[in-house]
């Protein structure tokens, strides 16, 4: 059996006894205010279609495209979203 050592997206829960409030967490992971507010809004648009996981792996794939936008990813292809500037 493999471990997936909070690659299943648990990090973005909330509670008390939680990945994201722990101790090896608490400088490194942050952004959860715009994940929690993307989730929001799906959930209005499609309620219970799209996990938070589903939206941190999105948001993952687009973060390393405005790195490398060159970079062939192995996602589906979606629209890639307009920047304010």
């Amino acid at each position: 059996m493999h471990a997936t050592q909070g690659c299943d997206g648990s990090i973005l829960l909330d509670g008390n006894n939680t990945e994201k409030l722990a101790a090896p967490n608490l400088n490194s992971a942050r952004g959860f205010e715009v994940v929690d507010a993307i989730k929001a809004d799906l959930e209005k648009a499609c309620p219970g279609v799209v996990s938070c996981a589903d939206i941190l792996a999105i948001a993952a794939k687009y973060g390393v495209l405005l790195v490398c936008p060159s970079l062939p990813l192995p996602f589906p292809s979606l629209p890639f979203p307009s920047l304010p500037t």
